[in-house]
C-alpha cells in the first residue's frame, strides 16, 4: 500500500504487523488515516499514549458532534478501530509498553446501541465480504458499484452494458434513468468495472444471471446472503452496502450536499458536455476527499 508514514507516530514494524489482516487498501486507508488522526490530536506516537489522551481525544470529538462536523457514527467508527489497533498489539506483545492498556474500548460500551442503528457494514466485514466475492468478477464489481459510487440495487439491475458510462476529462460517470444528472464512478470502481467489461459475454444488461437474463432484486439479495455467508459476516443487505458510500463520505468530512449530489438526492440540474469537465462537479471532489480505493480482485 501507498501510504505515507508520519514519523513519530506508529512504528513501522507494528504496522505492517497489523495491516497483514487486511485485504483491500479501502480498510487499511480508513485505519491507518484515523490512527493517525488521534495521534496527531494527541501529539505523541501511539505506543506512549495514555488513558487522560484517550479521554480527551474523546471528548474533541463530542466537540466535533456537537458543531455538525461529524456523526455519532463516525466517532463509533474511529473507536472500533483505534479499539483493533491496541488490542492487536496488546495481545501480540512488543510493540506496546509493558502492562499496556486498551483505553478504547470502554468507549465503545457506551457507542453500542448507536452502532446497531447504523445500517451499514464495518470496514473490516466490509473486506471480509470484497475478499469473499473476489473470485466472482460480476459480485466484486457489483459490490464495488454499490460500495465506492452510490448505486442501488435497482440502478444496478437497469444498467445496460458500456452505453451507460461516458468519459470525461475529469473521470468516468454513469447516466441512470431516475437520477436528474450523472453518478460520479471512483477512479478504483472504474478500473474494477474495465476489466469486468472486457471478460463479460455480449448480453443486453450489463449484469446477467446464468441464462444471460437481466438480473432482478431478488438476485441481488440472494447474492448478498450467500457472500455474507462465505465471509463470516452476519446477513447484510445491498441497501446496507450503498450506505457505506453515504457513510464513508461522512466520515471523511464531505459535506451533507456533496453527499447527496453522489447518493443521487440532489435537485441540481449539469449540463452535459462530453470532451470537457464538470465544472465545480461535487460528486467529484468529495470522492477525491475519501482516502481509501478498493484493489482489483
Amino acid at each position: 500500500m501507498s501510504q505515507n508514514f508520519e514519523t513519530g507516530f506508529v512504528n513501522t514494524e507494528a504496522w505492517n504487523f497489523f495491516r497483514k489482516r487486511f485485504k483491500s487498501e479501502t480498510t487499511e486507508a480508513s485505519y491507518w488515516s484515523d490512527i493517525n488522526e488521534f495521534c496527531r490530536i494527541c501529539g505523541k506516537p501511539f505506543d506512549r499514549i495514555n488513558r487522560k489522551d484517550v479521554r480527551d481525544y474523546y471528548e474533541k470529538m463530542r466537540e466535533r458532534i456537537s458543531e455538525g462536523k461529524i456523526s455519532p457514527l463516525t466517532l463509533t467508527k474511529k473507536f472500533r478501530e483505534l479499539h483493533s489497533f491496541s488490542e492487536a498489539l496488546i495481545e501480540q506483545g512488543g510493540f506496546l509498553p509493558e502492562g499496556a492498556e486498551d483505553f478504547f474500548y470502554p468507549y465503545l460500551k457506551n457507542m453500542a446501541k448507536e452502532e446497531k442503528t447504523a445500517r451499514s457494514i464495518p470496514v473490516e466485514e466490509m473486506d471480509a465480504l470484497l475478499k469473499a466475492a473476489s473470485e466472482d468478477s460480476m459480485t466484486y464489481t457489483i459490490l464495488t458499484l454499490m460500495y465506492r459510487a452510490g448505486l442501488t440495487s435497482t440502478e444496478i439491475t437497469e444498467l445496460n452494458s458500456e452505453e451507460d458510462f461516458m468519459l470525461y476529462d475529469d473521470g468516468a460517470y454513469v447516466i441512470l434513468p431516475q437520477r436528474r444528472e450523472p453518478c460520479y464512478i471512483p477512479e478504483d470502481a472504474w478500473m474494477i468495472l474495465m476489466d469486468y467489461m472486457a471478460q463479460r459475454e455480449q448480453h443486453p444488461s450489463l449484469f446477467y444471471n446464468k441464462r444471460g437474463g437481466r438480473l432482478n432484486i431478488m438476485y441481488i439479495s440472494r447474492m448478498m446472503k450467500k457472500y455474507c455467508s462465505r465471509a463470516g459476516i452476519k446477513q447484510y443487505s445491498a441497501e446496507a452496502v450503498r450506505n457505506c458510500c453515504a457513510f464513508n463520505l461522512f466520515a471523511y468530512g464531505v459535506s451533507a450536499e456533496q453527499v447527496a449530489g453522489q447518493m443521487g438526492r440532489t435537485e441540481i440540474q449539469i449540463r452535459r458536455y462530453k470532451g470537457i469537465s464538470y465544472r465545480g462537479n461535487l460528486r467529484k471532489k468529495a470522492n477525491d476527499l475519501v482516502k481509501m480505493r478498493i484493489e482489483k480482485p
